[in-house]
């Protein structure tokens, strides 16, 4: 009986040593996020999408807080130009001093970009943190400052 066992147990080991020679190997489709240090030139910009309703962010937070699925209008403009590069762009409200709000905008940069690596697009994705550069709405309301905390993702030609 056990040199039954023994022989049962090699060559299910064998068998499974061949079966996983035999796979081909899956490599995990990873994009690679880029950190661009400098802004775009306006002339290179083909379409800007501010990220607000899907990637509005909470203060002092680069946590996504709702679903990155509803960008159609965005989808179609990446998927219309394969070869523009993604630039995902965080910005911050100006609370707080500017190096920890680049640093905090760059993660939040991260956190879009990696949500657009993994929806397969051929487009070179690279990441910006503006700290807060460019606000679109005051810094002196509550209010004004969450619409600050956001993401702007930008397609620009080569």
């Amino acid at each position: 009986m056990k040199k039954v066992l023994v022989l049962l147990g090699s060559v299910l080991v064998a068998g499974c040593f061949i079966c996983h020679k035999t796979q081909p190997e899956k490599k995990p489709a990873v994009r690679k996020i880029v950190e661009q240090q400098t802004p775009v030139p306006q002339e290179k910009v083909v379409t800007r999408h501010t990220i607000l309703q899907a990637a509005n962010f909470h203060f002092n937070s680069s946590e996504i807080s709702a679903d990155m699925n509803k960008f159609d209008e965005l989808n179609k403009d990446i998927q219309a130009n394969p070869n523009a590069i993604i630039l995902v762009v965080g910005y911050t409200d100006n609370i707080g001093p500017e190096e920890y709000n680049k640093e905090l905008s760059l993660d939040r940069a991260r956190a879009v970009a990696a949500v657009l690596a993994k929806q397969g697009y051929p487009n070179e994705i690279r990441i910006h943190g503006a700290g807060s550069a460019s606000p679109i709405a005051s810094n002196e309301t509550a209010a004004g400052r969450a619409q600050n905390r956001r993401v702007d993702v930008v397609l620009v030609r080569e």
